[in-house]
């Protein structure tokens, strides 16, 4: 039974290894700075008059909707600039393809799994869409931390392109 540094102990045990543990950690932290960027990125598209016509009164929840919602306005905002409109897409849409990584990584539930008659971490995601369906993916250690330096890479193409291609505003 694991007991947390007070002494409080946990309902469910996880049957993975504290490598695991961290590396599910690491993905977790390097997507909470990825959205970030992403957020305040697609708020300042939304600020500009180009794309008053799209800015919704409430910004969607679902990645893949703000995803949307950000190429849109790229294309209005850069509808002169191709080619900083199409740099703009490509990074969102490394993020979208990450998503899927981190959401295996993030959502499933670990356990130990066999592959090749050895026990390793292993994660059960279940696909909601078209049908509900579980997935088994064997994944160790060195797998799962490898999907956080692909998020830090989006993260840092985004605050590159906002610190090239975006003005602050003047002061006060």
């Amino acid at each position: 039974m694991r007991l947390t540094k007070s002494g409080k102990t946990f309902g469910v045990e996880l049957l993975v290894d504290d490598e695991t543990l961290r590396a599910v950690g690491l993905v977790s932290a390097q997507w909470g700075v990825l959205e970030i960027e992403f957020d305040g990125l697609l708020g300042i598209l939304l600020r500009l008059p180009a794309t008053a016509s799209i800015a919704p009164k409430q910004i969607p929840q679902a990645f893949d909707r703000r995803a949307k919602l950000f190429r849109d306005c790229a294309a209005l905002a850069l509808d002169d600039q191709p080619r900083l409109r199409d740099d703009l897409v490509g990074i969102i849409n490394e993020a979208t393809s990450a998503r899927g990584q981190r959401d295996d990584v993030i959502h499933g539930h670990w356990h130990l799994g066999r592959k090749k008659g050895h026990l390793g971490p292993a994660v059960t995601v279940i696909n909601r869409r078209p049908n509900f369906k579980a997935r088994l993916k064997n994944m160790s250690a060195n797998q799962v931390e490898d999907v956080a330096p692909t998020i830090s890479q989006i993260t840092a193409k985004f605050i590159w392109w906002r610190t090239i291609n975006v003005q602050d505003p003047p002061p006060a």
